[in-house]
């Protein structure tokens, strides 16, 4: 088996997981979509709310320090194997060659080759926004003419721009846009997996130029390694079949230009203290996340209201809670801080609907003999009252003011 052959298995894995991804449904959501209008991140069953922000930042650095770590060990191999960049490349070419197999004039295979490299971006495009948009509401929509203009405009603009790429761009982009090309340099060394050309056996070179010739970055591998290569091996499998012809071994292969345990590097050692960091990091923050956000915010416009009993008095909140998950929650909400405080609210349990948020506004009442100063702390608890295993307690100030608004001792 080839390489090409090798790296044609990676990418129909690739293009299956991907198609297919939006369409699983866990727990009646999709398994991996971002909801733009309500900002949330359904993955696999949970929802990461905007408000949870700090997760995005610690998976960014994570494949960050994973992209250069992995740099520094193998090169460029997730541009040649599983760069989405790379392997639309790779069907467009596939594309061309069915053109020419079904016309052989020119101008009528150039139609052909842009009028399916148009469908097949279009295709793309619509499994992109299947990631933003729920695939079955997106089909629905098409087939009813009721697309909305956002979606519609997204989705033109999408395939304009993949067609564009795939069209008139490709592996160029690699070695010209690609900030990876430019960033992988600096964490090349001398026994990062390259591919290269054996100058040792520079002499039995063929120079039939094969390499050149396939090699969809455009660079000739004997010249060394340049900062275009993709490592696809695209290369090493024409070298290979040219020198087989004749019994020989190819000149042209995977690499490392210095021999060695790989790992004992000083830069391999540190980038892999980070990456372990922040996988411990990560994991710890999923493990003690919490399905539900609490906030009690004093209402500052009816600061106290007193009670026609002197000496008593109440306050006003707001509550804010949101329930993460996907499945109906009740929580019973307590006050404590001050003695004999009473909750006033409509309903305690609270039950919460499934990845919902709900605003309620509470009282606090306080009889005077109970506070020793004009502004106390108070705690609001919010449990789950069958497993308690999920307790937020959030803090608020009680006002007990020297006069009432008309002026009135209090």
């Amino acid at each position: 088996m080839t390489f090409r052959d090798k790296r044609w298995i990676a990418a129909w894995l690739q293009a299956a997981v991907v198609i297919i991804l939006p369409f699983v449904r866990v727990r009646g959501e999709s398994a991996v979509r971002f909801d733009v209008p309500t900002l949330k991140l359904y993955f696999f069953g949970s929802v990461v709310w905007i408000s949870e922000a700090y997760f995005f930042l610690l998976v960014f650095l994570l494949f960050t320090f994973g992209v250069m770590l992995f740099t520094v060990l193998y090169g460029r191999i997730w541009c040649g194997w599983a760069c989405p960049q790379t392997v639309l490349s790779d069907f467009a070419r596939r594309i061309e060659r069915l053109s020419s197999w079904l016309s052989g004039h020119r101008a009528v295979r150039a139609l052909i080759s842009h009028g399916l490299l148009l469908m097949f971006s279009s295709f793309v495009s619509a499994t992109l926004i299947g990631y933003f948009v729920p695939p079955s509401a997106l089909v629905r929509d098409v087939l009813a003419g009721t697309l909305g203009p956002w979606t519609f405009g997204s989705w033109m603009l999408f395939t304009s721009l993949t067609y564009l790429n795939l069209a008139f761009v490709r592996q160029r982009f690699c070695g010209s846009v690609c900030p990876y090309a430019r960033f992988q340099s600096a964490f090349f060394d001398e026994r990062t997996l390259t591919i290269a050309f054996d100058r040792s056996r520079s002499g039995d070179c063929l120079g039939c130029e094969a390499c050149v010739r396939v090699c969809p970055a455009g660079i000739d591998i004997r010249d060394g390694l340049q900062v275009e290569c993709i490592n696809c091996a695209e290369c090493i499998d024409s070298c290979s079949y040219q020198r087989g012809r004749y019994g020989k071994e190819p000149l042209v292969g995977y690499t490392r230009a210095a021999k060695g345990r790989q790992g004992l590097r000083p830069r391999v050692i540190g980038l892999s203290a980070i990456f372990a960091v922040i996988a411990v990091m990560l994991s710890y923050q999923v493990y003690s996340r919490v399905p539900v956000g609490f906030w009690v915010v004093r209402d500052d416009r009816q600061p106290y209201h007193q009670i026609s009993v002197k000496g008593s008095m109440l306050n006003a909140y707001n509550l804010y809670i949101e329930n993460r998950s996907l499945s109906p929650e009740r929580y019973q909400l307590d006050v404590s801080g001050i003695r004999d405080a009473e909750l006033v609210l409509a309903r305690n349990p609270i039950l919460l609907p499934p990845n919902s948020r709900v605003t309620l506004r509470v009282y606090v009442f306080v009889k005077r003999q109970n506070i020793t100063d004009r502004i106390t702390r108070l705690s609001f608890t919010l449990m789950n009252p069958v497993s308690r295993e999920i307790r937020i307690i959030q803090e608020a100030p009680f006002i007990y003011p020297e006069r009432s608004e008309k002026g009135v001792e209090i």
